[in-house]
């Protein structure tokens, strides 16, 4: 491993340039200034700097930003121009530190080309007033873990999409990639790739991938203004922890849950695997939006699921080293801890030497600052009920307790326990403003 003070240099080095702006065609002066500030605000959280001015507001959303407008997720998946202007329309409103990612939407004509089966979506599974689901399934068998874990790139590719894209099922068929290696072996390769149902899911995964260009380039111009307007992004890329892909996308919880005691040593090959992998799909995201901050959300690893002995053989060790190996290229780790991690705390601590930030959902946030407080930039905790349920006066009063709890060590920034897909205006402006009435150091 990098001696830690060159590795926290690294990252340092990539905040400095993603809060400059670099790239970025700002509106006005005062614009740049916003946006420096406001990046610098979530810098300082990072770094734990006893110099920040006050504890940064960001709410993580997903559909929030469209359905408070009126917008149903069917449209918000469908238009990119109403979605695009609602996240720009959400910034202006209730002036946040941090803008949410709009692409986390995704395009309904593309997964449709690709009849996608991961997930169900407004109007396909799901009524057309509402968000995605994760449709989780067994798309990868007990006995198939060898084949993982020899070439993941080549599972994913020929199992795991055919299985996954109802149009890329002749990938399944798909001849191996290194039967392409030297000109006497190219032809019957290529003859495969040439099969009329191989051709014809190359054509719609070509459909798909223009559509998706057409669409961000479309959606682009709004994130492009959110910039301009002085608001960064809360993440610039997005991975998962090793044990999370084969729980969520692979094997589904249930069996891998019993594969921790019928297999455990396939797991633990699995999950090894997977950790340069998912720590080149988040580097890779940073660099090419020139944002820092890699967004891991984890699942399967919170108290209900596993024990802590579990936990800290199976689940955190990928993590750990998919985290270190995102600072050592500069990145900032973000994980969203679902659930709760109660139980957990302490493994966490142990990430105190790189920049890194845990925004969590049901934990105990005051057990966090206890526990954490001064090591790590702590997030979150805020209960979303109370943005979708309760009153403005309320909300002010909820939020400077979280202040109060999570912020005494400068190192927290404020935040809803969950993605929002949901809001109400007066509790959402009411949130926003109390994080700069009351968090003021």
């Amino acid at each position: 491993m990098s001696d830690m003070s060159e590795v926290r240099k690294k990252q340092d080095a990539f905040l400095d340039k993603w809060i400059s702006g670099e790239g970025i065609e700002f509106v006005s002066e005062e614009t740049k200034a916003a946006y420096q500030e406001r990046a610098g605000l979530l810098a300082a959280a990072f770094r734990l700097d006893d110099s920040i001015k006050r504890v940064p507001v960001m709410p993580m959303t997903t559909f929030a930003p469209t359905m408070m407008k009126g917008i149903s997720g069917r449209e918000a998946m469908y238009n990119p121009d109403a979605a695009g202007q609602a996240y720009v329309d959400f910034c202006e409103t209730y002036q946040p530190d941090a803008a949410g990612a709009a692409p986390m939407l995704m395009y309904g004509p593309a997964l449709e080309t690709l009849k996608y089966n991961l997930y169900k979506w407004p109007g396909q599974g799901v009524p057309e007033n509402l968000s995605y689901q994760f449709h989780e399934k067994e798309y990868m068998t007990a006995d198939e873990y060898d084949k993982l874990i020899s070439d993941p790139t080549d599972f994913y590719l020929r199992t795991w999409m055919p299985r996954t894209h109802g149009a890329l099922a002749p990938f399944a068929d798909m001849p191996p990639v290194y039967g392409a290696m030297e000109l006497p072996m190219l032809g019957p390769w290529l003859i495969g790739i040439g099969a009329p149902p191989m051709q014809e899911a190359l054509k719609a995964l070509m459909e798909a991938g223009k559509q998706c260009f057409d669409w961000i380039n479309t959606m682009g111009a709004y994130l492009n203004k959110i910039m301009a307007m002085g608001f960064p992004f809360y993440a610039g890329g997005a991975c998962k922890a090793p044990f999370d892909v084969i729980s969520d996308s692979f094997r589904g919880t249930t069996q891998l849950m019993m594969d921790l005691y019928r297999k455990p040593d396939k797991v633990l090959e699995a999950v090894e695997r997977l950790v340069q992998p998912m720590i080149d799909a988040g580097v890779a995201g940073a660099v090419a939006n020139n944002n820092p901050i890699v967004f891991i959300p984890l699942h399967k690893g919170a108290d209900g699921f596993m024990s802590n002995a579990q936990f800290e053989k199976f689940y955190w060790p990928t993590l750990k080293k998919v985290m270190y190996g995102l600072a050592e290229a500069g990145c900032i780790p973000g994980c969203f801890v679902e659930g709760g991690y109660n139980q957990r705390l302490e493994y966490l601590a142990d990430t105190s030497d790189i920049r890194c930030m845990y925004l969590f959902d049901r934990t105990d946030m005051a057990k966090a600052a206890e526990t954490l407080g001064g090591k790590v930039c702590i997030a979150g905790g805020f209960p979303v009920s109370m943005i979708l349920t309760s009153t403005p006066e309320k909300v002010e009063e909820e939020t400077k307790k979280m202040i109060d709890v999570a912020g005494k060590d400068k190192g927290y920034i404020l935040s809803i326990g969950c993605a929002l897909d949901e809001g109400k205006h007066d509790t959402m402006l009411a949130f926003c403003n109390a994080a700069k009435k009351y968090g003021q150091y």
